[in-house]
């Protein structure tokens, strides 16, 4: 008689989840994913995936389709000063992957999709654990056991809170940010660049998609504490941010008629910071566990990474959680805990903690690299990547090669 393939529960099909998902299934287990929404989702952001993140796409076989459908990264430029002056670097790092997340997603879906259970248009309701697995409840389903629990669902994880307690305020800390996002159609003239303004306490950034057709649009802004715009519309999230760059001018005006009819995502910058990542039987991965921020671009490179390290301590450990969740923890900590250094780097670069003295200081030193970045490049000395901290992660021990 074959003997029953140990089961996952894996909440959330974002990137982590589906990542996930794969690892396990070549490993022998019964990978079961449940996403809230009705199918793969079709919203995102766009985000960059650095040499590490884009070496894991590789190894699960996908990433000539994700640059099929994505890009390479965009120039940098900074526009400085009352003038306008503008700042510009060509792109750096040649193995950066630039690609909508709802894209990525869905390339994802489709690799795991063969393997792997999904459960769509549900969510996980409660968590009842002993020495033998988890009995797992649903909204929309009757109730099913599993060997293992993994809460890959984000930011506002429901695994986390069922399974550690809490709300998200709990589990999160502040970075004294508050970013507005959306994507509007490239009416601006800008091919393959990433442009961006700062004033005291609050910046602006737009950049394009790969292709060209939208540009993504992002307002950052300073506050003592978080934002609440949940209770207001569209439109009065868009007199809000008239309010805050009123005079500031460049591009700001013309990006904030280009936000009437879009969607407009407005959230507060967090990263989850836990002391433990797992908890019995049930354990948590990506976002869920350590959300480094939107503004750092690493949220799923080290969904990637942790989600072939995860697979890979639990077919060492032979299935044993209690020798596997530390293990997988131990190897992706360091990397994350230096992902989620990068976030009030990133925020204060956008958004800086400064007057306009501080400003202008700031933008003379940016303004010096991406100068000197340009000057190499036409003197034809290579452009690496920059450090990034999945560099050393060891895929070797948890992702081989597809033969």
């Amino acid at each position: 008689m074959p003997t029953k393939k140990p089961s996952v529960l894996i909440s959330g099909g974002g990137v982590a989840g589906p990542a996930l998902a794969y690892w396990l299934a070549r490993r022998g287990y019964a990978p079961v994913i449940v996403e809230r929404a009705p199918g793969p989702r079709g919203d995102g952001y766009r985000i960059e995936l650095s040499s590490s993140g884009t070496e894991a796409l590789r190894r699960m076989g996908v990433l000539e389709r994700a640059r099929a459908e994505g890009g390479g990264p965009p120039a940098a430029e900074l526009v400085a000063g009352p003038r306008d002056r503008r700042f510009t670097a060509p792109p750096v790092g040649t193995d950066t992957l630039a690609i909508r997340r709802d894209r990525l997603g869905r390339i994802l879906h489709d690799r795991a999709a063969d393997d792997t259970e999904y459960l769509f248009d549900d969510t996980v309701t409660a968590l009842h654990q002993d020495a033998g697995g988890v009995d797992v409840e649903f909204a929309g389903r009757a109730p099913r056991r599993f060997d293992l629990v993994v809460g890959a669902d984000g930011l506002h994880s429901t695994v986390r809170r069922l399974a550690f307690g809490g709300d998200t305020a709990e589990h999160t800390r502040f970075l004294g940010t508050n970013l507005a996002i959306f994507t509007v159609p490239n009416r601006f003239g800008m091919r393959d660049v990433m442009r961006f303004h700062v004033w005291p306490y609050r910046g602006c950034m737009i950049t394009t998609f790969p292709g060209n057709a939208e540009v993504e649009g992002l307002f950052l802004i300073r506050s003592a504490r978080p934002l609440d715009m949940r209770g207001l519309s569209g439109e009065e999230r868009r007199r809000f941010l008239a309010k805050v760059y009123a005079g500031d001018g460049w591009q700001v005006p013309e990006l904030l008629r280009a936000m009437r009819g879009a969607a407009v995502h407005f959230a507060p910058s967090l990263q989850v910071r836990m002391d433990s990542w797992s908890r019995g039987r049930v354990v948590l991965l990506g976002d869920a566990a350590y959300c480094p921020d939107p503004m750092t671009g690493q949220g799923s490179v080290m969904a990637l990474l942790g989600a072939a390290a995860l697979a890979g301590e639990l077919d060492s450990a032979g299935g044993d959680h209690t020798r596997a969740l530390p293990a997988y923890e131990a190897a992706v900590r360091p990397h994350t805990d230096a992902a989620q250094d990068m976030g009030c780097y990133s925020t204060g670069l956008i958004a800086p903690r400064a007057g306009r003295a501080g400003v202008r200081l700031r933008e003379w030193a940016v303004g010096a690299a991406l100068t000197g970045l340009r000057g190499a490049a036409r003197a034809g000395v290579p452009l690496g990547s920059p450090p990034e901290p999945g560099d050393g992660f060891p895929l070797d021990r948890y992702a081989a090669v597809p033969g």
